[in-house]
């Protein structure tokens, strides 16, 4: 995957943590469906997607410029 294509990942999803819980959750049911079809090749897919989009996710948080959430008494 090119720097330019993370690039761009990176400022289409934001700072919130719906789309990457999504991807991850979506990984997660791709690579089960695989295990109980027995689909080698897919499980290994989406064990990388769901890597991937968990080193997205912590690269986008360590990157976080703005205010700290207020949390509610």
């Amino acid at each position: 995957m090119s720097p330019s294509v993370v690039a761009a990942m990176l400022v289409a999803l934001g700072d919130d943590a719906g789309p990457y819980a999504l991807m991850i959750g979506a990984g997660f049911l791709v690579g089960v469906y695989a295990h109980a079809a027995k689909m080698p090749r897919l499980l290994v897919a989406a064990i990388l997607f769901v890597l991937l989009s968990t080193i997205l996710a912590i690269v986008v948080a360590f990157s976080y410029d703005g205010s700290p959430p207020r949390i509610k008494p």
